[in-house]
């Protein structure tokens, strides 16, 4: 009777987890792979110059139709899938290249998914762009504007750079839960070097579907994060229950050292890097289904069996349903009370526990006497 019970539960809470996904599963970021730091070899400053990231691709200026084309080939030769661009920079901080982020992108994005890169945008760049000073209303305008004009070219989106220099973690989560109505695509929080940024405060991700890491550590020596420090900044990442994309560790994407870093951590579990590495497989995540008829039919099912199970043991033995979740487990079970006399009872309880690889079935038995 008990695992019946347990079947007819676990039913029940399949079905009605249809489509919950915090994004659309068919527009995954695991297994991304980029290299938005092109810096020449041992150039502590090459990173500010027009190729020394691929940020600044969406700017006019950035280079002619022929230099872009260069410019592409190197990162498809490094292994990219896809390539972070800004969206704004009103400033033009870095080699004088400003972006209108209220501009028709639409050319530039199209430009790089016909090429084999799909663009990942930063809605919004680092301080000395400006972009994050204007005030809550103004913000969520140009997120409304960029999303209902580009959502179908853009694999994803990082709300900003290094975001904890600017914003509060209260600001954060409120963009991103907005930008969230407005795209089923992934929406992701990049802070300064370590995990929560520099004020350590991981409530930056509260909203967040993945987690940009910044392992720092590549402004000096040979400009490339030291592994030990970026393995150990991984673990304190992954444990906090999200994908990690390891999106920065080296000014030089190319280098065999960056490459070095971005294999160790897609071996360690990160689903994506940022900045070079050799290996293909990083993360993996299971698309939605594509036979949507037969998904359908078989929820339809399957919905009805739990309905009528679940109904026929409410009205004829008074079984209380229990339920309760959180985003790292979830706990199910049934429940029945059988009064002996006026002052005594057994109760009998099913629970279920279920966590990633690891579940827990327990049967309580209590018995209750009052006087």
């Amino acid at each position: 009777m008990n695992k019946i019970i347990m079947m007819i539960v676990g039913l029940l809470l399949v079905t009605g987890s249809v489509g919950s996904q915090a994004y659309n599963l068919d527009f995954s970021l695991h297994g991304a792979r980029s290299s938005f730091l092109t810096s020449p070899p041992n150039d502590p400053n090459g990173w500010r110059s027009r190729f020394g990231t691929s940020l600044l691709y969406l700017s006019p200026t950035y280079g002619s139709d022929n230099e872009r084309t260069i410019y592409r080939n190197r990162l498809l030769a490094n292994g990219d899938t896809h390539i972070d661009v800004y969206a704004r920079s009103q400033t033009c901080a870095i080699s004088n290249n400003c972006i209108n982020g209220y501009s028709d992108q639409r050319p530039r994005l199209e430009e790089l998914n016909k090429n084999g890169l799909q663009p990942v945008v930063w809605l919004t760049g680092e301080q000395r762009h400006g972009d994050y000073k204007q005030n809550s209303a103004e913000q969520k305008k140009f997120f409304r504007h960029y999303v209902t004009a580009n959502d179908d070219l853009v694999a994803g989106y990082v709300i900003g750079l290094e975001a904890d220099e600017y914003w509060s973690a209260a600001q954060v989560n409120d963009y991103v839960a907005y930008v969230k109505t407005l795209t089923e695509k992934p929406i992701a929080v990049h802070l300064a070097p370590g995990v929560g940024g520099y004020k350590r405060d991981v409530n930056y991700y509260n909203q967040a579907d993945y987690i940009y890491l910044q392992v720092g550590d590549h402004l000096t020596g040979d400009y490339t994060a030291d592994l030990a420090l970026a393995k150990a900044m991984l673990a304190e990442a992954l444990a906090l229950g999200k994908p990690v994309i390891v999106s920065e560790y080296s000014l030089n994407s190319e280098s065999a050292a960056a490459k070095a870093v971005g294999d160790e951590m897609c071996r360690m579990g990160a689903v994506g890097t940022g900045n070079g590495r050799t290996i293909n497989y990083c993360g993996h995540e299971e698309a939605t289904d594509k036979n949507k008829e037969a998904d359908y039919a078989v929820a339809v099912i399957g919905i009805a069996i739990a309905m009528l199970g679940a109904y026929y043991l409410q009205t004829n033995y008074d079984f209380e349903f229990n339920f309760s979740a959180t985003d790292n487990y979830f706990v199910y079970g049934v429940k029945r009370v059988f009064q002996l006399t006026e002052q005594s009872s057994i109760s009998l309880e099913a629970n279920a526990y279920e966590q990633d690889q690891y579940d827990d079935n327990r049967v309580f038995v209590s018995y209750r006497l009052s006087w």
